[in-house]
């Protein structure tokens, strides 16, 4: 169906509709139609200000919350005694896909090794850093860290092809691809991997 030309016809149908029961309402009764205008008139200012002031303290939000957002190349020290990765000094924030709420560090021109790292924020303090990682040498791969601060662990992961796989589309069709596997892998592999 073409709910285009239904919205068409419903944007000028509608106005149409209302103006011309306001005109019946006016002819029925021109005072207490006057009254009722300025009354409407009043709700709506009303209404305008409190959409105004609401819109007015969600954008206020975005810049104040989560409160604490310094988690940057300053926060390095900190991460060290974690034994969390570190940014580098050339590492830029990428603001595309940064949010209110995670802050993605990108290092220019990544070929190899450690290239990307997301800072994800509760609303008031850090929540998790995760770092990726590709190794040139084994085609198709990423291994990633991810550190929780609520319960200061860390997890690692390893993604690759899986050769093997025959999926099934959504339609019900049998897929000849090469989907990705997801392992949750521990240290040993993931230094293995990073360092190979």
């Amino acid at each position: 169906m073409n709910y285009e030309i239904y919205m068409i016809i419903g944007f000028i149908i509608i106005p149409l509709g209302i103006l011309f029961a306001y005109y019946k309402d006016y002819k029925q009764n021109k005072t207490e139609f006057k009254h009722s205008i300025k009354t409407v008139g009043k709700g709506s200012i009303n209404g305008i200000i409190l959409l105004v002031i609401i819109g007015g303290l969600k954008m206020a939000s975005e810049y104040i919350i989560p409160f604490n957002k310094n988690h940057g190349i300053e926060f390095n020290s900190e991460r060290e005694k974690l034994g969390i990765p570190t940014i580098a000094s050339n590492w830029e924030i990428d603001t595309h896909y940064s949010e209110q709420f995670e802050t993605q560090w990108w290092k220019p021109n990544p070929t190899n090794g450690h290239f990307k790292k997301i800072i994800e924020y509760g609303i008031f303090n850090i929540k998790s850093e995760t770092d990726y990682y590709q190794n040139g040498k084994i085609k198709g791969t990423f291994a990633w860290s991810k550190y929780d601060f609520n319960t200061k662990t860390i997890e690692y992961f390893l993604e690759k092809p899986n050769e093997n796989e025959i999926s099934v589309t959504e339609y019900g069709k049998l897929k000849y691809g090469k989907p990705t596997v997801i392992m949750n892998i521990n240290k040993v592999e993931f230094d293995n991997y990073i360092t190979e």
